[in-house]
């Protein structure tokens, strides 16, 4: 059997990028590493560049290995943990998604393109564990409910971003909340002004302005769910000149347990996540509240096997192999 893991760069592998290709090779697979942005096609046949897998990698790792082109429908599994990047993105995702009409992902282009977003909170969450939020390419309308409730602190932030990029903790009154909303939506006042008028073209971007959770302070918890089950997590413990926990940020992976509640919690998430074909994703957690979603190429495998000692990369694999045996 063939697993293609499209990733974003053979010369730097991702941490899933290493530790799920020894996991599948393993269990007797043949792995193909692919670059997601070189994906093409000879007569509406896909194929990527790619690198037969024949030892195992660490974070990091250049693929050793001749480059040479596999095509897509000559693999049994295929699987996205990269992005396209933005110049090449809508033709990638739709050559993956034609693909996939004809060979198994495990995860569903559909639901990469559509849910790996902040947007997809209010439909994959439950009213009860999200934090309340505003959607809105327009400052104004941001800045007029900020102004509602005074007595309220607020995240502000872009709904297509990772970690920790342009995340902002707006406090009561803040003196630089009006700037920082209007840095968000594309500055649309300043830019038409200089534009003469807004001949530079559409200047908006949506952001999003969110109710600040206080459970937060207390730490996330990064939980990896695998075909609807937990399989892996550990703490976040921030910078303490940051409020963002982001392991990129500063942040610090820790030790720490999941209670009955969180797991239940998380595989709720995860089943409804299966439902449209995600398979294997991550979510951080201040219980009851669900922070984010990271369904492209999560981290939390590695940062859980050095807190913990433990590798779950295989039980991921095992998982995914038996999900796709049934179907």
């Amino acid at each position: 059997m063939r697993l293609l893991i499209l990733i974003n760069s053979l010369d730097c592998l991702g941490e899933n990028d290493a530790a799920l290709s020894s996991a599948f090779r393993g269990l007797g697979w043949e792995v193909i590493l692919g670059e997601i942005n070189t994906i093409a096609a000879d007569d509406y046949r896909y194929f990527t560049r790619g690198v037969l897998v024949t030892e195992s990698y660490s974070p990091g790792s250049v693929a050793a290995g001749a480059r040479q082109s596999y095509l897509l429908d000559e693999c049994q599994l295929i699987w996205v943990l990269g992005s396209p990047q933005p110049r090449v993105y809508r033709d990638v995702w739709r050559m993956l998604w034609l693909a996939s009409q004809q060979t198994r992902f495990v995860n569903s282009i559909e639901g990469l393109v559509f849910l790996n977003s902040k947007h997809a909170m209010g439909y994959l969450v439950p009213r009860e564990n999200r934090a309340c939020s505003y959607v809105s390419n327009d400052f104004s309308s941001l800045w007029e409910r900020y102004q509602q409730d005074p007595s309220q602190s607020w995240v502000a932030k872009p709904p297509n971003s990772g970690c920790g990029q342009n995340v902002f903790l707006l406090p009561q009154n803040g003196p630089n909340v009006r700037a920082i909303l209007q840095c968000l939506t594309g500055n649309t006042v300043a830019q038409s002004e200089m534009d003469y008028g807004g001949l530079g073209g559409f200047k908006a971007d949506y952001a999003i302005l969110q109710k600040f959770i206080p459970e937060v302070a207390q730490g996330e918890k990064r939980i990896v769910v695998t075909c609807g089950k937990v399989v892996a997590w550990h703490g976040r413990q921030g910078h303490p000149s940051d409020h963002r926990s982001n392991i990129t940020q500063g942040g610090r992976a820790i030790q720490v347990d999941l209670n009955t509640n969180e797991v239940a919690l998380a595989e709720l998430i995860g089943q409804k996540l299966m439902a449209h074909g995600i398979n294997f994703g991550a979510m951080d957690m201040a219980y009851p509240y669900i922070i984010e979603f990271d369904l492209g190429f999560p981290g939390g495998l590695w940062d859980a096997k050095l807190v913990s000692g433990v590798d779950r990369s295989h039980q991921v694999a095992e998982l995914i192999i038996a999900r796709f045996k049934q179907h």
